[in-house]
């Protein structure tokens, strides 16, 4: 009888074991998607805003090669002929 009482309290804890387990992974695994949707906003955010800086650069350097400043210190772009 009392392996039987043993038992009970054996399989008593291991299933409150089993629910309490559960319930952490599932609380972990909501704050993970929440994590990443975060995550993957930031990095979307951070992507247009560096192709918009990379745009803009170019336009930059365009400008500062067509500049006649630049042309003085540095002469065009002479072709190279062909013999």
């Amino acid at each position: 009888m009392e392996s039987i009482l043993k038992s009970e309290i054996f399989f008593f804890i291991s299933s409150i074991s089993v629910v309490l387990i559960t319930v952490i992974f599932i609380i972990v695994g909501f704050y993970l998607i929440k994590i990443m949707k975060n995550f993957s906003h930031i990095s979307e955010t951070l992507k247009n805003t560096v192709d918009g800086a990379a745009s803009s650069l170019e336009e930059v350097g365009n400008d500062l090669k067509e500049s006649t400043i630049f042309k003085f210190f540095f002469g065009s772009k002479r072709k190279k002929s062909k013999k």
